[in-house]
């Protein structure tokens, strides 16, 4: 459940990016040691986790294991190559794994599964697919209960061929007409799915009486594309988690379905009058969390809420509960703050301007470990005055002899930018470009890759920043992976300004 929310998306998303490559590219499409550092990423982890999966779910386990441990035992102390690997499987198989390999492991992008229901009169569902892969996945048919829940009725296993546009499903799927029928239920697939509108509903309305994490956790990664992809409103998807997290059992869910409401639909997706309402729904729902019984609490479900509503906190009363929890010493009911949580309270009270640069004086004083000096920095460059954004752009950009160290330079890049203070952080936009280029021209290439990827202004999804942001890709004096990583959240910031316009 937890791989197929926080790992399988980081996948989902490099994939459909500028940068997307195989997991497993020939070697002359890694011409240096630049392009082979750049090449370990969340395709070469989530991916390949995900096609391994896939691989083990085509093969069956026993002939895998069996695959494998031939491989072992051939190749024990000595070095092998992928092709090794692929004919042990091959011969365990008697399948064509080469062939299936040169499809999922040689090729980039993401396949896409789309379920149809029939019509008035038709009573034959289908699947279409976009993409050249094979896929063996299973598709969970749901019927509705009369408590509103949604009771799994079956999983129907699909073969679907590589280059197969049109699939038509097994009467299994369709009689009696099911109220949801999920595609890649039990994740043994990685393809993005699309449901069909009445499947759609059924989630909408009763997502969370869905049984199984696991097919929550697929169910919430469906509901999480279609806004990535404009096709759901970014609104509904905090609407969902309103809706569904109030009785969710699974941290894993909760968390991360919390965590890319508030990071990217509140802060990327929605415009400051949206994101506002966004924020004050989000720490509702987290007060309502909060309020469980601590002998209820499972996995840390309660530590979670307290987190985000932390940073969903806005000034005013918000502000005055977040100081009485730092009095208190504890999270209402528990648990104690640590170090950690007192830190990230104090970060979201110095972006709302509630807390000022002597107190956070006191608080570094008082915590002198690595962690503490990092957290301190992170407050000082988040705080919202012109004295403390300025500070914060000169540790960053200034041309020193002994620049900071990446991770301090990190903390301080993401504390600088704030979707809170779009206002304050307008006049440094335009100058965020060429001051990346020149820190890169100064011979600091890996300072320049830990700005751009720590301190990218991903709040500002506008057309003059995206404009801004190419015209320092297409001036040609980045370096291969500095560039990559540049074009890859300049697209992410256009996704951004695509929702934001769609909606």
């Amino acid at each position: 459940t937890d791989f197929a929310l926080a790992r399988k998306p980081r996948g989902y998303d490099a994939d459909q990016r500028p940068s997307a490559h195989p997991v497993a590219p020939e070697p002359h499409e890694v011409p240096d040691t630049d392009a082979a550092r750049s090449a370990y990423d969340d395709i070469s982890y989530a991916k390949g986790a995900s096609a391994l999966r896939q691989l083990v779910t085509w093969l069956g386990w026993p002939v895998f294991l069996a695959g494998i441990n031939d491989y072992f035992t051939r190749y024990r102390f000595g070095t092998a190559v992928l092709a090794d690997l692929l004919d042990c499987l091959s011969r365990a198989s008697g399948l064509d794994v080469p062939q299936w390999a040169g499809r999922w492991l040689r090729t980039a992008g993401v396949d896409t599964l789309t379920v149809s229901r029939p019509g008035p009169g038709a009573r034959t569902w289908s699947l279409a697919h976009r993409g050249d892969r094979p896929h063996r996945i299973w598709l969970g048919v749901y019927d509705a209960g009369a408590a509103g829940e949604l009771a799994l009725r079956d999983k129907v296993p699909i073969i679907v061929p590589a280059g197969a546009g049109h699939l038509l499903l097994p009467p299994a799927v369709a009689q009696p007409e099911p109220a949801l029928v999920l595609p890649n239920d039990g994740d043994a697939g990685y393809c993005k799915v699309r449901l069909d509108p009445g499947s759609l509903a059924a989630l909408t309305a009763s997502l969370g009486r869905i049984a199984d994490p696991l097919s929550r956790a697929v169910a919430w990664s469906c509901a999480r594309d279609l806004v990535r992809d404009g096709e759901v409103a970014p609104r509904e998807y905090v609407e969902l988690a309103v809706r569904h997290l109030p009785a969710e059992t699974d941290s894993s869910i909760t968390g991360h379905v919390l965590g890319y409401a508030r990071g990217t639909v509140a802060d990327r997706y929605l415009t400051a009058g949206r994101r506002e309402s966004a924020l004050a729904d989000i720490a509702g729902l987290c007060h309502g969390l909060l309020s469980r019984p601590a002998g209820d609490d499972t996995g840390g479900l309660r530590l979670i809420a307290g987190r985000t509503l932390i940073d969903s906190a806005s000034r005013g009363r918000d502000a005055d509960v977040l100081r009485s929890w730092l009095e208190a010493g504890q999270l209402p009911g528990g648990p104690d703050l640590d170090s950690r949580l007192r830190w990230h309270i104090l970060l979201r009270l110095a972006v709302l301007g509630a807390i000022g640069p002597a107190r956070l004086d006191r608080e570094a004083s008082a915590d002198s470990t690595a962690a503490g000096r990092l957290s301190a920095a992170r407050c000082r460059a988040a705080q919202p005055d012109e004295q403390a954004k300025q500070a914060a752009w000169t540790a960053m950009f200034g041309d020193r002899a002994s620049p900071a160290s990446g991770y301090q330079l990190a903390a301080t890049a993401q504390g600088f930018w704030q979707a809170d203070q779009a206002g304050l952080l307008a006049g440094y936009l335009p100058r965020y470009f060429l001051a990346l280029a020149e820190v890169a021209g100064r011979g600091g290439a890996d300072l320049a890759r830990v700005l751009c990827q720590h301190g990218f202004p991903h709040h500002a999804a506008d057309a003059s920043t995206l404009q801004a942001g190419q015209r320092c890709l297409d001036s040609g004096g980045l370096t291969g992976s500095l560039s990559r990583l540049l074009a890859d959240q300049l697209a992410d910031l256009r996704r951004s300004l695509e929702v934001r316009s769609l909606f």
